[in-house]
């Protein structure tokens, strides 16, 4: 479907092109001359049955022009043309007379040079508009430049999103109430990266509810003892030493008073049994414990384990309740390693020195660093200047940490922190095409990557004016940093909505056909969704970092699974909450590959049911690149459909009523038979050969001709004789998200360059994001002065 942001782009950058194109009469005579001798008798034989000499079909007419000037100009219609001819969809392939790979091509060229003014040799790199961070953006930079972790989903507003991505420039705008949060943002981080007890010892404190297991349900307020369980709870440790664990808990019961039941209790560290008592209902009644050990600077894992013994008798269960967990580093001295990691960025030479001038100076060194890494760039001398001389002022009035939280503010409110801005040499130039300054290409490449500011490294290399030289080298450090778990997780999150899956609505009950609301969560749960949405980012992060075809992300035969998921779908053989990689046998229907993982499968379901028209449409809209238009408001709902039907009735039966009106059908052809294709899957994404006591019937045909009797089938088709759709889509969507603006028409030289050397190359995922990465649009820019 193609929104009002997309078209209204289109259509405007359109213009300019057909205004330029036709601006010489002389020119334009020859254009239509050579439309009416080669290019309108293959429309008239392929088109005009449908969409001319009195057919309308799709509400779409080639023959209606007051004359051939009227038609070449109307960029609507061309586009449509274009796009249709391009992805095969058109004319349908049940018609019995088809252009030929040639005319097809030739059609396509035709458009692309005389109608689009393309010119594969200089391609557009379009325009991209200046825009702010989104929240993930910006929560990032705070954490990688600040050493601060901010929650900006508390602090600020959703962001809005322009084809399908939260990174397109033109709905990133500043409102009002969206820079007074920044400005209190600002004040609030440099309060927590310049505490104002830094430098003393802190116990680390970490309450009973915040230890949960997988599910999410379960704490240690209270842990059963005839329940094996383990809950957990991270935390980050700022300086590596000794620390003193001192944890106090309580025995109690709950439900009655049984007799004789125990249970081991656990603690673990990152893995790592420190501690380990036995309790029962009869004798134990609670205590405390202090044990002192090693801990590194860093992340750890802190759990307590349930291991049930004996169940008892009587009513009721015993278990046990945190009620003290506190970490307290040992042997402190009045050191630098006191100052958290923040406080260190900031303050690049330690602690400040004794004398004015010396302040003043080193003040300044502050500022000019921070703002460095701040603005991705070197900053203005003028606004160095302006920062430094508040800092030291209120320095003067109060301490020097005050003035540096002051100059801390002041830079985090600055546009050209919040703004990701692109300097250019002739910003009164828009027909001017330069390449990017090289701390611009370190922001985009960081940026498209990371979701965050660049690092030293890319820093120093911009500043050298090595950054392109070494390009490649750096892209294959950047995908092997941690780091790059952003891109997949927020790339993925949006293209294949794995973002929704935690807050979809799911009756579990009604797709599982149980009463009992325990059973069914047993079954589906918080911590399902969660390991789904993780075997997705796995699979895709598995095919990017090891350059896999990108066909895998279709027909791959494996995937990422732990043992909660596999007995979810069913697979043997796998044990243990760590996911790992796990290659399917005959005995797995329907799995590998993203159309066989529960993320896709939820996300284009109904909340009680199948939906063969969502995922079809899914499939098209984000395998293929075929959108399909929006559906008729009139349309009747499924159920609807179902009481006038015979019970028991297949969704097949269905579907064939729901796409009765002539006008729904044409978009139904194209969506229904994927959809049905996957219907063995239920609404969680679980594996069926019946439903309703009937066999499932899977079969369908593509409305490009390609027949297939199940789910594997479709997946050879789309990894085999639709590939390119498949390339094409995955570019044009990697573009998108990479640059900030929706892919156009004068962006088919580079899509096609891209396509070209995937397929030439083996289609690998990693080389997508080097073409990405080195093609015109991502290295180049228009003059639209669009900088600080």
């Amino acid at each position: 479907m193609m929104t009002v942001l997309r078209l209204r782009t289109i259509l405007s950058t359109l213009s300019l092109a057909v205004g330029i194109c036709f601006a010489d009469k002389e020119a334009e005579k020859e254009v239509e001359i050579e439309f009416q001798k080669k290019i309108e008798p293959l429309l008239q034989d392929y088109c005009y049955d449908c969409h001319g000499d009195g057919a309308d079909k799709g509400d779409f007419v080639l023959d209606g022009f007051e004359n051939t000037t009227a038609l070449l100009q109307n960029q609507h219609v061309w586009l449509r043309i274009w796009e249709n001819l391009r992805t095969e969809m058109m004319p349908p392939a049940k018609e019995e007379f088809q252009p030929s790979p040639k005319e097809r091509k030739e059609l396509v060229a035709w458009i692309e040079k005389k109608v689009f003014a393309l010119d594969p040799e200089n391609p557009d790199p379009g325009r991209v508009t200046i825009r702010r961070m989104n929240r993930e953006e910006y929560r990032n930079t705070i954490a990688d430049v600040v050493g601060v972790d901010f929650n900006t989903t508390d602090n600020f507003p959703p962001d809005d999103t322009g084809f399908g991505f939260d990174t397109i420039g033109d709905v990133l705008t500043i409102s009002p109430l969206l820079m007074e949060k920044y400005l209190n943002a600002a004040a609030e981080i440099a309060e927590l990266a310049l505490p104002a007890d830094a430098g003393k010892p802190k116990p680390i404190a970490i309450d009973a509810g915040s230890f949960r297991d997988r599910g999410g349900s379960q704490t240690a307020r209270f842990m059963e003892a005839n329940v094996a369980q383990t809950v957990s709870a991270k935390r980050r440790i700022d300086a590596g030493g000794k620390y003193s664990l001192e944890v106090a808990y309580t025995v109690k019961s709950e439900g009655g008073s049984p007799k004789g039941q125990s249970a081991k209790w656990q603690m673990l560290i990152d893995g790592e049994k420190v501690r380990e008592l036995d309790f029962n209902s009869d004798k134990s009644r609670g205590s405390r414990f202090v044990q002192e050990f090693d801990l590194a600077r860093g992340e750890h894992r802190f759990e307590f384990v349930i291991i049930p013994e004996n169940n008892g008798e009587g009513n009721g269960t015993v278990g046990i309740q945190v009620d003290r967990f506190k970490l307290t580093r040992l042997g402190l001295d009045d050191s630098w390693d006191l100052y958290p990691e923040s406080y260190q960025r900031i303050f690049v030479d330690g602690l400040p020195p004794a004398g004015e001038k010396e302040k003043a100076t080193y003040m300044r060194k502050i500022v000019e660093n921070f703002a460095f890494r701040a603005f991705r760039r070197p900053p203005r001398k003028k606004l160095i200047d302006q920062i430094t001389n508040l800092a030291v002022t209120k320095s003067k009035e109060s301490k020097f940490v005050d003035g540096v939280r002051l100059a801390v503010t002041a830079t985090l409110t600055s546009p050209s922190f919040l703004f990701r801005s692109e300097t250019q040499a002739e910003p009164d130039n828009p027909g001017k095409v330069v390449l990017l300054d090289e701390y611009a290409l370190a922001s985009r490449l960081s940026y498209f990557l990371w979701s965050s500011a660049p690092d030293k490294t890319l820093l120093d290399l911009a500043e050298k004016k090595q950054l392109r030289k070494y390009l490649r080298g750096q892209v294959d450090r950047m995908l092997a940093d941690k780091k790059s778990d952003r891109m997949v997780e927020n790339f993925i999150g949006q293209w294949l909505q794995a973002r929704d899956l935690q807050g979809l609505s799911i009756d579990t009950r009604r797709i599982l056909r149980e009463r009992d609301s325990r059973k069914a969560n047993r079954v589906f749960n918080q911590g399902t969704r969660r390991d789904m949405k993780i075997e997705t980012e796995e699979f895709f992060r598995h095919v990017l970092v090891q350059n896999r075809p990108i066909l895998e992300l279709l027909n791959g035969n494996y995937s990422f699974l732990n043992e909660n998921l596999a007995n979810f779908y069913g697979v043997r053989g796998v044990s243990g909450r760590e996911f790992r990689k796990v290659e399917f046998d005959e005995n797995v229907k329907g799995r590998g590959g993203l159309l066989g993982q529960g993320t896709f499968l939820i996300v284009t379901s109904q909340s009680t049911r199948t939906s063969p028209v969502k995922r079809g449409l899914f499939v098209l809209d984000n395998i293929l690149g075929t959108p399909a238009p929006p559906a008729p408001p009139d349309v009747p709902e499924l159920e609807e459909v179902q009481k006038k039907l015979e019970k028991g009735a297949t969704m097949r039966d269905l579907m064939e009523v729901h796409r009765e009106k002539p006008l729904c059908a044409s978009c139904h052809e194209r969506m229904d038979p994927i959809g049905l294709a996957l219907e063995n899957f239920n609404a969680l994404g679980q594996w069926r050969d019946n439903e309703d006591g009937k066999e499932i019937d899977s079969a369908g045909k593509l409305v490009t001709g390609e027949r297939f009797s199940n789910v594997m089938e479709l997946k050879t088709i789309l990894a085999g004789s639709r590939k390119q759709d498949f390339y094409r889509c995955l570019t044009e969507k990697m573009l998108t998200y990479a640059l900030g603006r929706g892919v156009e028409y004068y962006d088919a030289p580079t899509v096609d360059a891209i396509m070209t050397q995937l397929l030439k190359d083996g289609g690998g995922m990693k080389d997508l994001i080097y073409a990405v990465i080195e093609s015109v649009p991502f290295q180049k820019r228009r003059g639209d002065g669009n900088a600080f």
